[in-house]
């Protein structure tokens, strides 16, 4: 995906990122993101060889920075899920 967002920080600056995904999720275990969109754009950093995410949920009409710890942790379990049923892990039986 080579998709570019705009986000506009409240200063008024507006920077241009790389969209890794999109999701929002229905689901009932996730209270504090359920229903919420939710962004992960490339920050354009690397850290030991990794390179570094951004986390957005819209709020308010816009979208910002997840500075709910309930949420932060749900939107955590959400992409882990993803990870686990997408990939499989191979050599084991």
């Amino acid at each position: 995906m080579k998709e570019k967002v705009y986000l506009t920080r409240p200063s008024g600056e507006v920077e241009e990122k790389k969209l890794i995904c999109h999701f929002k999720t229905m689901d009932e275990d996730v209270p504090h993101i359920k229903g919420i969109p939710i962004l992960v754009v490339d920050r354009n950093e690397n850290n030991n060889g990794n390179n570094v995410l951004e986390f957005y949920w819209a709020k308010d009409g816009v979208y910002q920075s997840i500075d709910d710890e309930a949420a932060w942790a749900e939107v955590k379990t959400v992409i882990i899920d993803v990870i686990k049923n997408n990939f499989e892990v191979v050599g084991e039986e």
